[in-house]
Order: structure tokens, then C-alpha cells, then sequence
């Protein structure tokens, strides 16, 4: 890399370091540094490191070999990612045309996406917390070298899939070795699965260390030690128990790392080749055609079709939600949850009624810790809505639409997207429980237990989310418009944010709770059981009130806001 792009990287480090750091005048902002550094400090010295004797390269190497794998098999479903190598508008102005290699360029932007990594690095040396025998620094060496190598392999399987899918045969002429390596090793992984899977569902019937035990037998098949050996590699060096282990393990991770990056520099110079072959063969092609008076018309590929077709007449604030929903459900990570989550539901409603087997409740329990974490900090994560929609306030107060509505479908869209993401998860629990004879509940009182969820999770995320858009409305300069950011003082602030609006929810959900209440309590004498419906039908009238009432009032300053003080 020239010293000119050495250069631009230390001063872009620099300005956003200076840029960083003016914001710290603020009170808002240095408050939110200094709530998110206290949180990260409470989780990294308030844990309680394991005892001196303990091993634990026992544990990490081969339950973090197995994710990586995971991840690793994820990249290469999934295609990978080449916007790693994605450039900005100026830097393609200023930097393409100048008298550099490409591999020059390919370097500089590899070298930047270095900030994201070393951030990773302290969000994960934070989250493992401290451990006797290994000092911090080398902790952060090994972490650096899985990550960095995990992100050149993330490259490397995009640009392979990428030439294959666009480039034909002359892509398949490029990445034999590729291709080769990839087919040998999935032959491999299902030859070990298929002699080692009877052992391990049979341990699961007896219980956690029976399948931990398994799970440690099963890795040492010929097959399976084969093909995580890589993957031991790179996270070998997490499990050493002191320095001298830790050199002798960081050896072939290193060389690892270092088989990545000729992999991704020659396998983007194999891309070049591929495509400039393909571009001459179609050039080719196409004066034939024209030769022999033949016009042949090439469509791209087009996109995935959304949800729901939109009318051409209706009411306009419905094309508001259509347009945010659609955002979110035709992405391919959204379509792969939701088929990685029915897959799974499937494997677990077939495994649920065997009683002693724990594979199922373990998924289970699981997943019903993340539906929890959704449902608390979901509200967050979704944006497709007005913290995406506001920068362009005045393009929406354009439309003919009245304020309220343009809040109630903006607030709908995120509303919707939410549910349908708690509704998978809860889905896939109500699978991984519906055989198994341990629970207290009856299979009946747990489908009603789903419909529940199904019933109440849209008012309550819509009243969550009505209260997310409403602070970006009444103060669009304390909101960040567009997408998230990221950093210790963006942690700080949604620790804040979340505490009032949690608190601000259950306020609001005070009254309807209370109005169901006690209608189930002056009809449960007469009904029985069957009060709950009038008690949830009161509840939910109360709700839908409230939320009449903040659409209004918020409808109403989003007509009079004043587009400047929003903050993209």
C-alpha cells in the first residue's frame, strides 16, 4: 500500500477520533459514554474468573471449533458478503482513476474494515471476561486472528459464489482447488454425522454430560477431526491455558490467516480474469447475434417478490407500510430465519416426543430466552419506520395524508415486523414442546398459551414501537435518524432509552391490565373460565385507546415538526 493511502487511512482515523470526541461536549453524549463504559466495566470485572486449575481449553476449543464451523457453513449458504470491498462514492471519484494497483486498493479497504475488527475485539474481550493463566493482550491477539481470518473467508466464499454464478465455466476454471476443497470436505462431514449421529441422540436421552460426553467422542472421528482441524486451528489459541501453549497454538493459526489472504487477493485477481473472459465471450455472442439479425434481450435477475402484491387504489398510508415491511421481508437474511427457524421447528416437533430425550427442551429453552430478549429489546432493532423515515419529513408531509396516519402506518410497519419475528420464535418453543409429557401444561392450555402470545404481541409492540417513533417526533435531535450507529456511547444511550421507555410501557399498560382484571374478576363467578375472553377484550379496548390518543397527538406535531431539527 503507497504511503498516500497510508496517509488517508491515519487521517480518516484521526477526524473520526476528533469528530468523537467534539460530541463528548454534549451532555447527552458524554452521559451515554459514560453509563456504557460503567455497563461494560460491570460485566467485565464483575465476573468471577474460573479456578486456576481449570482446563479450559477442555471446553472452548471444541464448542468454539463447532460454532466457527457453523459460521463458516452459514457464509457459504448464505454467499457471503462482498461489500467488505465496497467503496465510497469518493473514494471510487478520487481513488480508481489514480495511478494505483488495484491490489493497492483491495489493500487499503482490507486495512480500514481493520477498525470494525479491533471494535469486535474489545466487545468480545469484554463479553469472555477475565481468565487466569493468559494475559489480556494475547486474549486479544487470538480473538483478532479468528475474526480477522473468519472476515477473509467471508470475502473469499462471496468472490468464489459470485464468479460461479455470473461467470459460468470460466468461473468453475478459476476456483477448481476452491470448489475441490469445499466438496471434500461437506463428502467428509457426512460421512462422520452419519457414523457418529446414533451415538449422540442416544446420549441425549441421558442427559447434559452423557451428550457432552458424546460430543467429545464424536469429534474424534477420522472424518469429522479432519475437517475441524482448521477450525481448532484458529480457535486453539482461546483455549490455552498459558503463554507457552498459546505460541505454540497461535503457529498454525497464523498460517491460517495467512492462507486467507493470498486465498482472497489471488482469488480476486482469478475474478478479474474470469470476468474479463466472460465479457469476451458475450461480446462475442452478441456480433454473431447481430450478424445473423438476431436480437436477444438479457433480463437480470429479479428481485423477491414482496409479502403482498400492492393495489393500485386504496388508502395512500397504505403504501407507507407496504414499502417498510417489504424492506425487511424481501432481504435474504430475513428469509433465511424464518426457513432456519421452520427447519429447526420441524427437527424438534419430531424429537419432542421422545421423553427422554433433552435436544428438544434444550432448543426450547433457548429459544425462549431470545423470544424474551426480542420482546424487551426488539423495539430497538427494528427502525423501519420513522428513525428511518424522518430525514425525509418533508417528502412525507408532501403526501396526501394526514399526520396520523402517517404515524400509525410508519409505527404499523416495525409493529408488524417485530410480531412476525416473536411469533417464529414462539412458533418454534410451542414445537420443541409439543409431545413432551414433562411439562405441567396440557397440550391444549399450551396452544391456547400461543394464541395468547399471537393475540396480545401485536397491540403491545405496536404501543412499544408508537412509543420509539413518538420520541423521534418530539425530539428529533435527540434520536438518531437513518441507521443504528454503533460505539460505547450508542450502548450508553440505549441502556438509558431502553430503561424509560420500558418503564413508559408499563405505565401505559397499567390501566389495560387493570381493566381486564377486573372484568375477569366480576365475570369469573358467572363464566367461569370463559371471563378471560371479556377480560382480554377490556384490556385491549383500553390499549387501543391510548394508542387513538398518542397517533393524534403525535400526528399532530409531525404536521407542525420543523424539518432542520432532525439529525440523520
Amino acid at each position: 500500500m503507497t504511503g498516500a493511502l497510508g496517509y488517508l487511512t491515519f487521517r480518516s482515523v484521526a477526524n473520526r477520533v476528533s469528530r468523537q470526541a467534539a460530541r463528548l461536549r454534549t451532555p447527552r453524549y458524554l452521559l451515554a459514554l459514560v453509563l456504557g463504559a460503567g455497563w461494560l466495566g460491570f460485566i467485565f470485572w464483575g465476573q468471577q474468573p474460573p479456578p486456576p486449575g481449570a482446563a479450559a481449553g477442555a471446553w472452548v476449543v471444541p464448542a468454539g471449533s463447532l460454532i466457527t464451523l457453523g459460521l463458516v457453513l452459514w457464509i457459504w449458504v448464505s454467499g457471503g458478503d462482498r461489500a467488505a470491498l465496497a467503496f465510497s462514492p469518493a473514494e471510487v471519484t478520487f481513488l480508481f482513476p489514480a495511478p494505483l494497483p488495484r491490489r493497492a486498493l483491495v489493500r487499503y479497504k482490507l486495512l480500514r474494515t481493520q477498525l470494525l475488527v479491533l471494535f469486535n475485539v474489545a466487545i468480545w474481550m469484554v463479553v469472555a471476561g477475565r481468565r487466569p493463566g493468559l494475559s489480556p493482550l494475547l486474549r486479544a491477539c487470538a480473538i483478532w486472528t479468528l475474526i480477522t481470518t473468519l472476515a477473509l473467508h467471508r470475502l473469499g466464499a462471496a468472490l468464489v459464489r459470485t464468479s460461479l454464478t455470473q461467470h459460468g465455466r470460466f468461473g468453475i476454471r478459476h476456483r477448481v482447488l476452491s470448489i475441490g476443497l469445499v466438496v471434500a470436505a461437506g463428502g467428509a462431514l457426512a460421512w462422520g454425522l452419519h457414523d457418529v449421529a446414533p451415538g449422540v441422540l442416544a446420549a441425549a436421552r441421558l442427559g447434559e454430560p452423557a451428550l457432552r460426553d458424546a460430543v467429545s467422542r464424536a469429534l474424534e472421528h477420522p472424518a469429522l477431526a479432519v475437517v475441524l482441524w482448521p477450525f481448532r486451528a484458529i480457535v486453539g489459541p482461546l483455549g490455552a491455558d498459558g503463554p507457552a501453549e498459546w505460541r505454540a497454538a497461535m503457529l498454525p493459526a497464523l498460517g491460517l490467516l495467512a492462507l486467507h489472504y493470498v486465498w482472497v487477493m489471488r482469488s480476486d485477481a482469478a475474478f478479474e480474469e474470469a470476468a474479463a473472459e466472460a465479457s469476451l465471450a458475450r461480446a462475442r455472442r452478441r456480433d454473431t447475434r447481430k450478424a445473423s439479425g438476431m436480437l436477444v434481450r438479457h433480463a437480470g435477475g429479479a428481485p423477491s417478490a414482496p409479502l403482498f402484491a400492492l393495489a393500485p387504489l386504496g388508502w395512500p398510508a397504505t403504501a407507507l407500510f407496504w414499502k417498510n415491511l417489504a424492506a425487511v421481508l424481501r432481504r435474504r437474511r430475513a428469509r433465511n430465519i424464518l426457513l432456519g427457524l421452520a427447519a429447526g421447528g420441524a427437527a424438534a416437533a419430531a424429537m419432542s416426543g421422545d421423553p427422554e430425550n433433552t435436544l428438544a427442551r434444550m432448543a426450547g429453552a433457548l429459544a425462549l430466552t431470545w423470544l424474551g430478549f426480542v420482546a424487551a429489546l426488539g423495539p430497538q432493532w427494528v427502525r423501519n419506520d420513522l428513525r428511518g423515515d424522518l430525514a425525509h419529513a418533508d417528502l412525507l408531509r408532501s403526501y396526501p395524508l394526514p399526520g396520523w396516519a402517517i404515524v400509525a402506518s410508519e409505527t404499523a410497519a416495525s409493529a408488524a415486523t417485530l410480531t412476525l419475528l416473536e411469533l417464529a420464535l414462539a412458533v418454534f418453543v410451542y414445537l420443541c414442546y409439543l409431545q413432551d409429557p414433562s411439562l405441567a401444561l396440557s397440550p391444549g392450555e399450551r396452544l391456547g398459551l400461543l394464541g395468547g402470545v399471537a393475540l396480545l404481541m401485536p397491540p403491545i409492540n405496536f404501543m412499544a414501537l408508537l412509543l420509539y417513533n413518538g420520541a423521534a417526533v418530539l425530539f428529533p435531535a435527540w434520536v438518531r435518524i437513518g441507521a443504528a450507529a454503533t460505539g460505547v456511547e450508542v450502548l450508553g444511550q440505549r441502556l438509558l432509552t431502553t430503561t424509560v421507555f420500558l418503564i413508559l410501557l408499563a405505565l401505559l399498560l397499567m390501566a389495560p391490565a387493570a381493566a381486564g382484571l377486573g372484568a375477569y374478576e366480576a365475570l369469573a363467578g358467572v363464566l367461569g373460565g370463559w371471563a378471560l375472553g371479556p377480560a382480554v377484550a377490556a384490556g385491549l379496548a383500553i390499549l387501543a385507546a391510548e394508542a387513538v390518543l398518542l397517533v393524534r397527538r403525535l400526528g399532530h406535531v409531525f404536521e407542525r415538526m420543523d424539518a432542520a431539527a432532525v439529525r440523520a
